[in-house]
């Protein structure tokens, strides 16, 4: 599978992001908290908010990046396909890289049991 982060792949229109925050589940994390709901399509759809909370642009950048590659390099273990708000907390400021992936990868873990349950 590609590491790509492809157009199709964005949550970019209003009516999206206010259907998820309305109707998703919730996941909250040390770092994140994500807001996110099983979609039909064939592929995962994600986006990051950074409040100016968090820091100044630099570090918002930053940490968006990283939670790009987070997202990319770890496609696969989405198993089913969602739609995902990742919102980032000040936290993310003092995390490293391995803190940030371990945090990442329970919550992965977290949303594929809590969707696989009826």
């Amino acid at each position: 599978m590609p590491e790509t982060f492809s157009p199709l792949e964005r949550i970019r229109k209003k009516k999206d992001f206010l259907h998820l925050y309305k109707k998703g589940k919730r996941y909250r994390g040390k770092y994140f908290n994500l807001v996110y709901l099983s979609n039909a399509s064939d592929f995962s759809r994600m986006a990051v908010v950074v409040s100016k909370k968090v820091g100044n642009a630099v570090k918002r950048n930053k940490i968006k990046r990283w939670v790009r590659t987070l997202y990319r390099r770890n496609k696969p273990l989405l198993v089913n396909s969602f739609d995902i708000i990742f919102i980032a907390k000040r936290e993310i400021l003092e995390a490293s890289w391995a803190k940030l992936q371990d945090d990442y990868f329970a919550a992965l873990k977290s949303i594929g049991q809590s969707n696989s349950t009826p």
